[in-house]
């Protein structure tokens, strides 16, 4: 039986964290719940994978599964995870200090980091924008426009409101800040846009009004949604704002250095991420269900269970990041960006097992 370096397979405790105020990473159960039946059962060794994640949000539900149900062990890895600081930035440092072989992080900061010659390479699409906006419900019901109002109306209704989300150089601030210039509105100027790191935080202060509202993963402040200290703004999964839906917006990524001299392996990783996706297509509530029970451990079930609607409709079919969606990030990103993506190619971003090519 396959047995996990780092203790059990992570879960996620959002009580825990509102009451301590602080990222703290939790036990999911006893040890033999995370245990799969891999290649290792029939004495098969299995390649070690360092692989480093951020605070699970709904971004991340691919890779928490696949570590969840041992779907690694059944391509050949034992994928040993360790949660690292939130924010893409700092995923990307790590992995480019040689502690993690493979980290997840926002495409628009493996972009901005490939641009300036990082040659960072894309290994799965696990996520496509997984974000909403969630305004505080008193907030939200002093404003012109309800939530019901078409999707440029509510944009530009958040003229003037204070919104939380991810520091610069995340995908969170990135695209927050490309979405509302496209509806018309500065994002220096027409709101103030706080960087928070802390999900905890996030919650709380939407809830004592610190914050209007906040852009963040699918699954942080869907808590105030549940408890009526907020109100689902708009919700990117959910597809209200179409040109998104397309975008591959999370990845699991590596170094070129590693591709090069682990290729079966970055297949492997690949291969397991397209399962997971497969599954959620076939049967969105087990999925659901093992992700509640043993990553999102203490969220409360109507919390879960509004933030897995959005998000289960998220992920990148087949775990992929093809030419159409790199297309698409170009068309958006590239004009607002300060980078210069004609220096980046496709096959250079992108893992052959990962552009979805027959």
């Amino acid at each position: 039986m396959k047995q996990h370096k780092f203790p059990g397979r992570f879960g996620f405790r959002l009580p825990v964290l509102l009451a301590a105020g602080a990222l703290l990473l939790t036990g999911c159960g006893s040890p033999d719940a995370a245990k799969g039946s891999g290649p290792s059962e029939a004495g098969e060794s299995l390649t070690s994978v360092r692989v480093g994640l951020a605070v699970p949000t709904f971004n991340t539900s691919l890779i928490n599964y696949v570590l969840q149900e041992d779907l690694d062990a059944e391509h050949g890895l034992d994928m040993v995870a360790t949660m690292g600081g939130a924010g893409s930035t700092n995923q990307v440092a790590a992995l480019r200090s040689g502690a993690f072989d493979i980290v997840g992080a926002g495409t628009a900061t493996v972009v901005d980091a490939n641009a300036e010659g990082a040659d960072l390479v894309v290994v799965g699409g696990t996520g496509g924008l997984i974000n909403n906006i969630v305004l505080n419900s008193k907030v939200a019901d002093g404003l012109s426009v309800g939530p019901d109002a078409p999707t440029g109306e509510r944009i530009k209704a958040l003229r003037g409101l204070t919104i939380a989300t991810s520091p610069p150089g995340s995908s969170s601030n990135a695209t927050l800040r490309y979405l509302v210039k496209e509806y018309g509105l500065d994002p220096d100027k027409d709101l103030s846009i706080v960087p928070v790191n802390d999900p905890s935080a996030i919650v709380a202060g939407i809830r004592q009004g610190r914050f209007d509202g906040s852009f963040f993963g699918v699954g942080i402040a869907d808590v105030n949604i549940a408890d009526g200290s907020g109100e689902l703004w708009v919700s990117l999964p959910r597809g209200d704002v179409e040109s998104f839906n397309d975008l591959v917006g999370v990845v699991l990524i590596t170094t070129r250095d590693y591709l090069a001299k682990n290729p079966e392996a970055v297949a492997a990783v690949h291969a397991s991420l397209a399962e997971a996706q497969q599954r959620v297509d076939d049967d969105p509530e087990q999925v659901g269900k093992v992700l509640h029970e043993k990553v999102f451990t203490d969220l409360d079930k109507d919390v879960f269970d509004t933030a897995w609607k959005q998000a289960q409709g998220g992920f990148p079919q087949g775990a992929n990041f093809t030419p159409e969606g790199w297309q698409v990030y170009k068309d958006l990103f590239q004009p607002t960006s300060e980078k210069d993506f004609s220096t980046i190619r496709y096959e250079d971003l992108v893992a052959p097992s990962a552009r979805g090519e027959s």
